[in-house]
């Protein structure tokens, strides 16, 4: 396994978990079966989706490349290639043990009603899903409904918000600085002012990290009764999987931020589209 292509983002995994060896790692096909059970091979292959959104990192508007800019982002955010990349990392530091509790929680009749569920969220179209989302939210608030609760203190087992912060300034600071670099951008400021700067927005983040992760969360269990939110949340709170979800989101953004700047250093192959 070629530990060397580890960057930042990801190394922290090694010291959470003392340096995985080699041989604690999991087998190659042990980590795919381990995808599926989990559908985190959707959730990486739905990345894709959020792509058409990058150009306006840089100010761009993505329709402005119209079918130039498709063709780009599916061929860098390639859902085959991600996958293969996700196993590559996870083989790098995920002992048997985590795989095993995380395989073991979704393979339950509950983890495969989650997965379903969750699958379908991640490639739900983003217009409808939200519109929904915040419907949902809204009567949930209007109830002071108990799920609210729940939504949160999910976030808060898996870390996903102070990790989202820090990813999405990473995956900006690294994009930018690519695109910048393959004279795409004429965005004049340095690598560390950016990330100060960037980092000063962290609190507006936060609350709009919140309330999305509220919405989606709102659509994604819709049909899910407290009951099971409730077993749901007790797993995240175990201590091994907090181990898996700290691996999987690392592996999740660093993907991200990997492609995003593949993606940013061939914008300037582009030319705006113009109608005829």
């Amino acid at each position: 396994m070629r530990l060397n292509r580890l960057a930042p983002l990801f190394a922290f995994v090694l010291l959470i978990l003392g340096g995985a060896t080699a041989a604690q790692a999991a087998e190659e096909q042990d980590i795919r079966d381990f995808l599926k059970v989990t559908g985190f091979d959707v959730a990486i292959a739905s990345i894709q989706q959020g792509a058409m959104a990058g150009p306006a990192l840089t100010g761009e508007d993505p329709d402005v490349f119209g079918r130039q800019w498709v063709k780009l982002a599916e061929e860098v955010f390639n859902p085959d290639e991600m996958i293969s990349e996700a196993v590559e990392m996870l083989g790098a530091v995920m002992p048997d043990e985590l795989l095993d509790h995380g395989a073991a929680f979704y393979g339950s009749p509950l983890g495969q009603r989650l997965v379903e569920v969750e699958n379908e969220s991640h490639m739900a179209d983003d217009t409808v899903k939200y519109a929904e989302g915040e419907r949902l939210t809204g009567e949930l608030l209007e109830q002071d409904s108990i799920r609210i609760d729940l939504f949160r203190e999910m976030g808060t087992a898996i870390g996903s918000t102070e990790t989202a912060i820090r990813s999405i300034v990473e995956i900006q600071v690294r994009y930018l600085m690519a695109a910048v670099a393959a004279g795409a951008s004429d965005f004049d400021i340095s690598e560390e002012d950016l990330r100060l700067m960037l980092m000063a927005q962290a609190g507006e983040m936060r609350k709009n990290i919140e309330v999305n992760s509220l919405v989606a969360n709102a659509y994604a269990y819709r049909d899910l009764t407290d009951e099971e939110l409730i077993d749901y949340l007790a797993a995240l709170q175990d201590p091994k999987m907090g181990q898996v979800y700290e691996i999987l989101n690392a592996v999740q953004y660093q993907i991200m931020a990997e492609r995003y700047e593949t993606l940013a250093s061939r914008l300037v192959d582009l030319r705006p589209e113009q109608e005829l």
